[in-house]
């Protein structure tokens, strides 16, 4: 039995969605990750992850964290639809991966905490524009491949376009004027549209 470790509105959100679109049977553990009660903090979990971060998983045994590398390694164990077949196809799914982390999520993160997280006396407002601006010339980079292509997989949704899409998600909260990315906003209303993403996502609202 898979066993998935974290607070369903966390990055835990990502593994519970694909887990729901391979048809992994799962069970969730939520863990808490706001001081100052965290949960990810106690020995217990610090004894799965030594970062004390959520999530992570137990597969039958096999202990990973970092939910990027999680999802991978979930797409290539239970393989189905979602998975290239080709090394060109998984080198896509690499591409996208690395892209979303190292140049959308940083951006896309701060804006998200100063716009809607921390509450108002915390909030920069000159950060947020400075990430915001950061994050619209990445975001015309997504659109641009979207004219070439319908999907970051090419012809078909796969695991490149979830995992961009299991990050772009966030962007859902902060209610981003996406005018300026027509390809992009539509794919990402189909993608959190997914029978998969819905199921996670009433987790997360419970």
């Amino acid at each position: 039995m898979l066993r998935i470790y974290g607070a369903p509105h966390s990055r835990a959100f990502r593994v519970i969605w694909l887990a729901n679109e391979l048809g992994i049977p799962y069970e969730h553990i939520p863990v808490t990750f706001d001081p100052p009660n965290a949960q990810c903090k106690e020995s217990w979990y610090i004894a799965l992850n030594p970062n004390g971060r959520v999530p992570s998983i137990d597969d039958d045994g096999f202990v990973m964290w970092e939910s990027a590398a999680i999802n991978l390694y979930l797409a290539e164990k239970y393989k189905n639809s979602l998975y290239p077949s080709t090394p060109q196809g998984r080198g896509r799914v690499l591409q996208w991966t690395f892209f979303v982390a190292n140049d959308i999520e940083p951006a896309m993160i701060t804006l998200f905490r100063n716009r809607v997280y921390f509450p108002p006396e915390q909030r920069s407002a000159s950060l947020a524009d400075e990430a915001e601006r950061t994050l619209r010339t990445k975001l015309a980079i997504l659109e641009q491949q979207l004219v070439k292509t319908a999907f970051f997989g090419g012809e078909q949704w796969d695991m490149a376009d979830f995992m961009v899409a299991c990050v772009l998600y966030v962007l859902t909260r902060l209610k981003l004027d996406l005018t300026a990315y027509p390809k992009l906003d539509v794919w990402l209303a189909s993608s959190v549209s997914r029978p998969a993403a819905q199921a996670a996502r009433k987790l997360r609202e419970n």
